[in-house]
């Protein structure tokens, strides 16, 4: 009898990670190519398809991809089979593992369910350990009495850690099967999983803080130009998803990705698919920006492309700390302040945190990149990942680290499995002050996160700050004001910062704490529920974008007409100006997923003149009134409404959902009602 297989690229349920199973794809497929007909398989996304699945046959190997979102859970499922088919294999691959000898014992000790873990890339290295497994019969224990060495494979015996040599994936990835093309993938595409595709592997950057950023993967290497032409389209013609998630590490900074963006230009035009498509190159501006034309092509609708250049900090004493040396922060400010001028959907990002951060120099990155123009700026946690030499003792003691855990937003399902509930969420370590940074500096820096996420990204008052730069309030000053006012005073929009501010607390200062608060009854309900555990940033920002609209735009316009007035630019002409335009603003963007609403207005202003939100465009329109007035009818599209179906088919409207629709590679400009001159 063949031996059976399992291969588990988990996500927990209502979880965000929602991509195809894709990675531990890739590792089936090759060991399918080497070894045809010599095993049984099953590949399972859903726990709760895997847990039925355990409940009626355990197999004779099972295999967990091991990444932050999935590790304690798939732990979890690999104890409990352990326990009950002490000879089922159990393997675990994936980033999600420490880089130092001495921390990589400790965590396969710390873990025995874990017979072999697959170190690095694991197409290659899982075949060479299932041959062996094969040889003996199925006897790990064989293996490991012997202290066979197996590349890229590692294991604990009572009295050490054996270690094989990494084994490198080949240079023409063609090499490794598509687990598209092969059909592996199929059956998830009825499951409104995102496509992850891949065309290179390996990144030339060496960034501390990501798990990518070591000598083992700083060499790329592609699929050829067939392979992926070929696997794009199987895609398009199957998936049921608006968006194209690149596994790739960089993707628009190399020669060949232009072509790899004709080709989706090409299945825009034919199948409408993908809606939404990220670029996210580190250098190369003059190739990105290229890459967006194309994708955004004349002969398109324009809006596909999420344009992605992050910087994670502009302070040159950070960038230091992580060796983020060889790319070019100037280089990446200009494509962001390019990309805006072509573009809709810039983005760029930083960490809090990081080594040498301080409170000034977290706040003057954000504000440097508002400036460009990036029409999104994100600020990230520094979470400290198994994989990354951050997360070294070295690096922690370096840089005074000083570290709190939280539970993992999403990750407190109840499962099943031989008759028994459990709850197993996944706890992150989280980076809260530094020897340059506290803990309060922290708690404000995040206040202020949580206010250019809210006022200042997609450009969800681009209009009016077009105004005010014509009268020289440069954005971060105007979000700065704001900033100021929302903390110092009693608004409509306290009760957002109270709850952000109390789950950006929710920290404990060790992992068994948490784990120990989360025994306690009707937590992990409290959890489930949303009361307690969300993404707080995304959360918060949808709730005051779906929720609070109106108040968003009270606030912000409010507070213009003082800076037009100290500036003294006030007059009649803009009084009326900037009422119309509130009106115009909240007719397009108030009650963003309701697509049944169709509503009519008039204007003494062409608004329509203002779609780039360029203050070369305010003269124009404001010298122009309209006496007559211009009659303006607002609705979502047919394209639209599909899109927003789409979304909330796969995040739901719950507060969680919410924020994930927002958070989740698009940009709320898409879900602005569209508008035509009656």
């Amino acid at each position: 009898m063949k031996p059976m297989i399992f291969f588990s690229d988990l996500a927990h349920r209502g979880h965000s990670c929602n991509a195809m199973p894709f990675a531990i794809s890739l590792v089936l497929a090759y060991a399918l190519k080497k070894m045809p007909g010599a095993f049984d398989y099953k590949i399972f996304k859903r726990t709760d398809d895997l847990t039925q699945e355990l409940d009626q046959d355990i197999p004779h190997i099972i295999c967990f991809s091991n990444y932050i979102w999935n590790a304690s859970l798939s732990y979890e499922i690999a104890r409990r089979v352990k326990e009950r088919a002490p000879k089922t294999i159990v393997i675990f691959g994936g980033p999600n593992y420490p880089i130092r000898r001495k921390e990589q014992e400790q965590f396969l000790r710390a873990n025995p369910a874990i017979d072999f873990y697959v170190y690095r890339d694991g197409d290659l290295a899982f075949t060479k350990l299932l041959e062996a497994l094969l040889e003996t019969g199925l006897d790990a224990q064989k293996i490991k009495a012997e202290k066979r060495v197996l590349p890229s494979c590692h294991y604990v015996t009572d009295d050490s850690l054996v270690v094989g040599a990494e084994l490198l994936v080949p240079n023409d990835l063609d090499e490794i099967p598509s687990p598209y093309l092969t059909g592996l993938l199929d059956p998830f595409f009825e499951m409104n999983l995102v496509p992850l595709v891949l065309t290179t592997r390996g990144c030339p950057f060496s960034c501390t803080y990501c798990q990518d950023g070591l000598d083992y993967t700083n060499k790329v290497k592609r699929h050829s130009r067939a392979f992926i032409d070929d696997e794009l389209e199987y895609i398009a013609r199957r998936t049921k998803a608006p968006r194209l998630q690149w596994a790739d590490l960089n993707f628009g900074m190399y020669t060949q990705d232009l072509d790899t963006c004709r080709t989706l230009a090409r299945l825009r035009e034919t199948y409408g698919w993908p809606q939404f498509v990220d670029l996210h190159g580190k250098n190369k501006k003059e190739r990105i920006l290229e890459a967006a034309r194309i994708i955004d092509g004349p002969n398109l609708d324009g809006g596909a492309v999420f344009f992605s250049a992050s910087v994670q900090s502009t302070d040159p004493d950070v960038l230091d700390a992580v060796k983020r040396r060889n790319i070019s922060t100037n280089v990446m400010l200009d494509l962001v302040t390019r990309g805006h001028t072509l573009f809709d959907n810039s983005f760029s990002e930083v960490i809090l945190c990081l080594p040498r951060d301080t409170r000034a120099a977290h706040l003057r990155s954000l504000e440097d990149l508002m400036d460009t123009g990036v029409s999104t700026v994100r600020s990230h946690q520094f979470l400290l990942l198994h994989g990354s030499e951050a997360a070294t003792t070295e690096d922690r003691e370096r840089f005074g680290m000083v570290t709190r855990y939280r539970v993992c937003p999403r990750t407190t399902a109840e499962y099943h499995l031989f008759g028994e509930a459990f709850v197993r969420p996944e706890i992150d370590e989280v980076c809260v002050a530094n020897n340059t940074l506290s803990y309060q500096d922290y708690l404000e820096c995040r206040q202020f996160d949580l206010t250019v996420e809210i006022f200042h990204n997609h450009g969800l008052f681009r209009e009016i700050m077009a105004l005010l730069i014509t009268h020289d309030v440069r954005a971060s000053a105007f979000i700065r004001n704001i900033f100021d006012l929302v903390l110092s005073t009693t608004t409509p929009l306290s009760p957002v910062y109270a709850g952000f501010l109390r789950e950006t607390e929710e920290l404990w200062e060790t992992a068994e704490e948490v784990e120990e608060f989360l025994r306690q009854p009707g937590v992990p309900e409290k959890y489930r529920d949303g009361e307690l555990g969300n993404n707080e940033q995304l959360m918060y920002r949808a709730l005051a974008v779906f929720n609070h609209m109106r108040d968003l735009h009270d606030l912000v316009y409010a507070l213009a007409q003082e800076h037009l007035a100290k500036a003294g630019g006030l007059d009649a002409i803009t009084t009326e100006y900037l009422d119309e335009l509130k009106a115009f603003s909240l007719l397009r963007k108030t009650d963003l997923l309701d697509t049944q609403r169709v509503v009519s207005h008039t204007f003494h202003y062409d608004f329509s003149q203002l779609r780039g939100g360029r203050e070369t465009d305010v003269a124009v329109i404001q010298n122009n009134r309209r006496d007559d007035g211009i009659t303006f009818e607002f609705f979502h599209n047919d394209s639209q409404r599909k899109m927003i179906r789409q979304f909330i088919d796969i995040y739901g409207t719950d507060n969680y959902g919410l924020g994930n629709i927002l958070g989740g590679g698009t940009n709320v400009t898409n879900f602005y009602r569209t508008y035509r001159t009656v």
